[in-house]
């Protein structure tokens, strides 16, 4: 009887062990599946430590080959745009994919890490500098592509809104502008990363910017932060 008592005590235990492997050994899993991204393409940037999701009718129209900055000026890191794609054969019959961006919408990453930001520094406090004209981080006078914008008006005030897939938290600000007399929207989400930020645009004319919200919506939710060897995503 005894013998039987110390049997069921060991398979009992077993048993207990093998669950709990079963059970971390999935949660593992799911935890190694975030970093891969939701959207079709993905892009990683390791040198400045962020990958970038987007669409299969959007695409890469700027970056640099060896993933430095393409203008250290600004900050500016990548674009993206909405395409049309247009498959035509070779002479030799190999197939060639060309993508034309739609004129007037640009999804931008810009990276800052330099003077001005320590370890005390919120993310309240950049944003606070990046809507005071008088300051070095003033929004459009740092972070723009080619020329600053025309006419930039801020609309409402900063809100936090969460990444739909990363669950990143940004403070995001609305904006309306010029370009070449032409009625623009945009809006620019500041995330933090220790001592560094980035600063992710959406910007379109204004009779385009609600056609391609929805595409906006989910290439920023698909924005990760990486670390040196796993994505953070909180």
């Amino acid at each position: 009887m005894k013998l039987n008592k110390i049997l069921k005590i060991v398979i009992s235990s077993l048993l207990l062990v093998c669950f709990a492997f079963v059970l971390f050994g999935c949660n593992g899993k799911k935890r190694e599946a975030d970093p891969l991204g939701k959207l079709p393409q993905q892009k990683e940037n390791l040198r400045y430590y962020f990958q970038q999701g987007y669409r299969t009718d959007w695409a890469i129209i700027e970056s640099n080959a060896d993933d430095f900055m393409i203008d250290r000026e600004t900050g500016l890191v990548m674009v993206l745009a909405p395409v049309t794609t247009e498959e035509t054969t070779n002479d030799d019959g190999t197939k060639k994919v060309t993508h034309t961006a739609i004129e007037g919408v640009e999804y931008c990453i810009y990276y800052y890490g330099g003077e001005g930001i320590y370890m005390t520094t919120s993310r309240s406090d950049i944003v606070s500098w990046m809507q005071d004209e008088d300051s070095d981080f003033f929004f459009n006078k740092k972070h723009y592509r080619s020329n600053p914008r025309e006419t930039f008006l801020q609309i409402g005030e900063a809100e936090t809104t969460t990444a739909q897939y990363s669950k990143l938290q940004f403070s995001s600000i609305r904006y309306s502008f010029t370009k070449d007399g032409v009625e623009y929207e945009g809006v620019m989400n500041l995330v933090m990363s220790g001592m560094e930020y980035f600063i992710v645009t959406y910007e379109a004319r204004a009779d385009l910017y609600e056609t391609y919200k929805a595409d906006y919506d989910e290439t920023i939710g698909d924005f990760r932060k990486r670390g040196w060897e796993t994505s953070d995503v909180g």
